[in-house]
């Protein structure tokens, strides 16, 4: 079944969603018409860890504790320190707060984003990946990833293709659809592979799954390794 990305956004509850799988932290309350009651936003790839904890608060403190029924959170792809940001502390607002976490592709909410404005067409994102690439994947008009998510060396992605920062309102709106038609979330753990290429295994992994676990989405390990001769010790 194929969703509307303009709506309506039919679960009965109201989500706390973060990101920061992008240069931009991004913290937003969405009601369950699909309305923003607050959003925060701040761009700045080397400050999501300071910015994020005042702007929950600045969020928070518009709605009353009880209306919040659930958190959700970009698992990126992102760069690998950034991104975990604000999945950790999804993490701790829901164990504090006794509230389901649920995870989305922050590649899905920006194709939700550009979907809202230009409805029934097919579309390709991207994000910044570094290192000359991107994050990528390609949709169907119905919202439903049909290719990746991938690394992408930039040369090799369009100047049709939507590059943007993901928002948190999308990241709830779309758990909000992914509810609504009765997901649940996937248990898949993305493969990360262990000599920092993108084979694809992650894609694979993925397809035909919307709601994910709230862990890092990686597509390639980090720059920094353990040295050969520390591991040795360990």
């Amino acid at each position: 079944m194929g969703v509307d990305p303009r709506g309506p956004w039919l679960v009965g509850d109201m989500i706390l969603a973060l990101d920061s799988s992008s240069a931009l932290t991004s913290v937003a309350l969405v009601a369950d018409d699909g309305s923003v009651v607050a959003e925060e936003q701040h761009e700045d790839a080397r400050r999501h860890a300071e910015v994020i904890g005042p702007m929950i608060a600045a969020v928070v403190a518009l709605t009353p504790r009880p209306e919040v029924t659930s958190v959700a959170c970009g698992v990126g792809p992102g760069p690998y320190t950034g991104l975990r940001v604000a999945i950790a502390s999804a993490l701790a607002i829901g164990a504090a707060w006794r509230l389901p976490v649920h995870g989305l592709c922050s590649l899905d909410a920006l194709a939700v984003e550009w979907l809202a404005e230009n409805p029934g067409q097919p579309v390709e994102v991207a994000t910044d990946a570094r290192r000359s690439e991107l994050y990528w994947a390609s949709y169907g008009a119905d919202a439903v990833r049909r290719q990746g998510p991938r690394v992408r060396p930039s040369t090799d992605v369009g100047d049709d293709v939507v590059r943007g920062l993901p928002a948190a309102r999308w990241v709830a709106r779309r758990v909000q659809e992914l509810l609504a038609l009765g997901e649940r979330e996937s248990g898949i753990v993305p493969p990360l592979d262990i000599h920092g290429r993108d084979t694809g295994a992650t894609a694979d992994a993925l397809a035909g799954a919307g709601l994910l676990p709230s862990r890092p989405l990686y597509l390639r390990s980090p720059d920094a390794q353990v040295p050969v001769s520390l591991g040795e010790r360990a």
